[in-house]
């Protein structure tokens, strides 16, 4: 069949346009057709088969360490506790150790002087110090955490007491290695340690490094709306020089310690020692000649007596009460309800019935 071009240029010319629009129809919808079958083939998958991966939480593997409350390792949860007998003298100011204490029991001592046992369990500590000589009665406070007790020497009574009541300490006369004295005071405010020094110590004496403790009650911090703006608590031991005072941040709701009028700082680290709970203890004391001629106090560390408990910013009136040297302390309210405690360090003041304690 012979193929009429001249009628075919014809009929292209009359519907030109017609013919243009048509093309440009069939490139737009073979361009779409392109577009869903090799593009948004390669990067849709079907909703069938959309995989959405959930977030893993890790587990948490720390526990609470038994006399903070705060989570920490479980082999750090299950270490033998340091019980280091530290001055406060004036001369022994600014100490060394304090703000890795776990607990601190401050105290009398003779002439007026207070001193105080500070308990190292869950945290160490690259100075401890000035460590100072044994007291009777920081063995009972000491026994009821399970503490192995550290110090330079003691009254005969103390030692005497160690001896007889079989309690595991480390005496810097028969472990001398284990710590050194600083050059920048003089004897007795200059013998120091650390808890690495220590621990290796109990392996020379063949003590356990790990205990079977049995943990303090803690509870949680109060809301932030339930914390008063402020309080202040002065605790005077015996005169101005020993006066105790803390001051409430409602902000970390942790209370800030001054000693003597200025504010207690740590000596290695300059940091401000700080608590979340202070409780004040009164008990019965009384000086005492030991059979060395030997000045000192008897307090009476068991029985029940009265207690303030400040935390949250508040003061809670209530009672202590210790029934034999390892029994744990107890702490009730006024109505007999148990006292918890804010996870934190906590400091003891044992204070005489006669104290002035305010707040």
């Amino acid at each position: 069949m012979k193929i009429n071009f001249r009628k075919i240029k014809g009929f292209i010319q009359i519907h030109r346009v017609a013919l243009i629009i048509i093309g440009f129809a069939i490139v737009l919808a073979g361009g779409v057709l392109f577009y869903n079958h090799y593009f948004l083939a390669q990067t849709k998958a079907p909703i069938s088969k959309i995989s959405i991966k959930k977030k893993v939480i890790p587990k948490e593997t720390r526990v609470p360490a038994p006399y903070t409350g705060l989570l920490v390792d479980p082999a750090v949860a299950k270490r033998t506790p340091l019980a280091v007998v530290i001055e406060n003298h004036p001369d022994a100011r600014p100490q060394s150790g304090y703000p890795k204490a776990d607990v601190v029991y401050e105290t009398l001592a003779e002439g007026g002087i207070t001193r105080t046992l500070a308990i190292f369990q869950s945290q160490d500590a690259s100075e401890i110090g000035p460590v100072r000589s044994a007291r009777q009665y920081f063995i009972d406070w000491l026994s009821e955490l399970g503490g192995v007790f550290i110090h330079v020497g003691g009254n005969i009574d103390a030692l005497d007491d160690i001896g007889s009541k079989n309690i595991p300490d480390i005496n810097q006369f028969n472990y001398g290695d284990y710590f050194w004295r600083s050059t920048d005071r003089y004897a007795p405010h200059n013998v120091y340690t650390t808890t690495e020094k220590l621990y290796s110590a109990l392996t020379q004496a063949g003590l356990p490094l790990t205990s079977t403790l049995t943990a303090m009650n803690f509870k949680k911090d109060a809301a932030v709306k339930d914390r008063p703006p402020a309080q202040k608590i002065s605790i005077n031991l015996s005169s101005p020089q020993f006066v105790a005072d803390y001051t409430y941040d409602p902000i970390s709701n942790e209370y800030l310690r001054s000693v003597g009028g200025v504010a207690h700082l740590d000596k290695t680290t300059g940091e401000r020692i700080k608590t979340k709970n202070v409780v004040v203890q009164y008990e019965p004391m009384s000086d005492i000649v030991t059979r060395f001629n030997e000045q000192g106090v008897r307090i009476e560390t068991l029985g029940r007596g009265q207690a303030i408990v400040f935390q949250d910013g508040k003061a809670i009136p209530g009672f202590w009460e210790k029934t034999n040297r390892a029994s744990r302390t107890k702490l009730t309210d006024q109505a007999g309800k148990e006292i918890l405690l804010n996870p934190g360090q906590t400091w003891f003041e044992i204070v005489p019935l006669t104290a002035t304690v305010t707040s």
